[in-house]
């Protein structure tokens, strides 16, 4: 059984500009090789910012991070509850900045269920959080 707490739940579960095929993806994977699967659910890759983000940044006032991409979200795991998705860009864990895959996923595999554990993600080049915590 999972436990979470949506801190922006209205905001995270609709949907947010920037994720649609129209609009162009704003994040892709350096090298989908090293995309790994994470134990609250999630395949995440390093993420590398695309020509559409550049294009956007500064007319929509969207931010651009280093951190893990989100592609794929298993059904019913802690990250689906949760409200992550593909495309999603994890950028901080428990307060923690991480830099790639590897830091975001050592990080994510540490939740525990003792305490929330926050996750900062980009949406679209917006900034969410959600706290999660196995059970």
């Amino acid at each position: 059984m999972f436990s979470l707490r949506l801190l922006t739940a209205a905001t995270i579960l609709g949907s947010a500009p920037g994720t649609t095929a129209q609009s162009g993806a704003l994040y892709s994977c350096t090298d989908p090789q090293t995309a790994r699967p994470v134990e609250i659910g999630v395949t995440i890759c390093d993420a590398s910012p695309t020509e559409a983000l550049a294009a956007r940044l500064e007319d929509d006032n969207l931010q651009q991070r280093s951190g893990a991409l989100i592609t794929d979200v298993s059904a019913g795991s802690l990250a689906q509850i949760a409200g992550l998705a593909p495309g999603d860009v994890i950028y901080r864990v428990g307060g923690v900045d991480v830099e790639d895959e590897v830091e975001a996923s050592t990080r994510l595999d540490q939740i525990g269920d003792d305490a929330d554990t926050v996750v900062n993600f980009l949406r679209g080049g917006r900034p969410y959080r959600v706290k999660l915590r196995q059970r």
